[in-house]
C-alpha cells in the first residue's frame, strides 16, 4: 500500500530565500548525484529505501519534522520499506517558485 503525505510550511517571517540561477541549480543539483530534478525544474526528488516499513516510516516522521521546522515544502511518498522524497521551490501566487539555495542544502542534508 502507498501512502503520500504532503508537509506544506511557511517560511518564518524575515527569512529570505535565495533564488539560485538556473546554472548554480544545475551545478547543485549535479553534485547530489541521488536526486534528480523533475521537469519544468522547479522540484527535485529522490528515493530511499530501507529494510522495514517500520524504518521508512521513522525516516518519513524526521524528514517531514525537519523540512516543517525548516520551512520547507515537501511531499513523501511511502510505499513498504520506500520513501520518496520531493523538495520543491516555495509557492508564489499560486505558482511554482524555482529551487532555492536553502533547498539544495537541504536535499544535501538528506544525502
Amino acid at each position: 500500500m502507498s501512502q503520500a503525505v504532503t508537509v506544506q510550511t511557511q517560511p518564518s517571517p524575515g527569512s529570505v530565500r535565495q533564488r539560485l540561477k538556473s546554472e548554480r541549480v544545475q551545478e547543485g543539483i549535479a553534485a547530489l548525484t541521488s536526486w534528480r530534478q523533475l521537469p519544468g525544474g522547479k522540484a527535485i526528488d529522490r528515493a530511499f529505501r530501507f529494510p522495514t516499513s517500520g524504518v521508512a516510516a521513522a525516516f518519513a516522521k524526521f524528514v517531514s519534522m525537519y523540512a516543517g521546522e525548516s520551512g520547507h515544502p515537501i511531499n513523501l511518498n511511502i510505499s513498504k520499506g520506500d520513501v520518496v522524497v520531493t523538495l520543491a521551490g516555495p509557492q508564489k501566487r499560486g505558482r511554482q517558485g524555482d529551487l532555492t539555495e536553502e533547498i539544495v542544502a537541504f536535499a544535501r542534508m538528506l544525502g
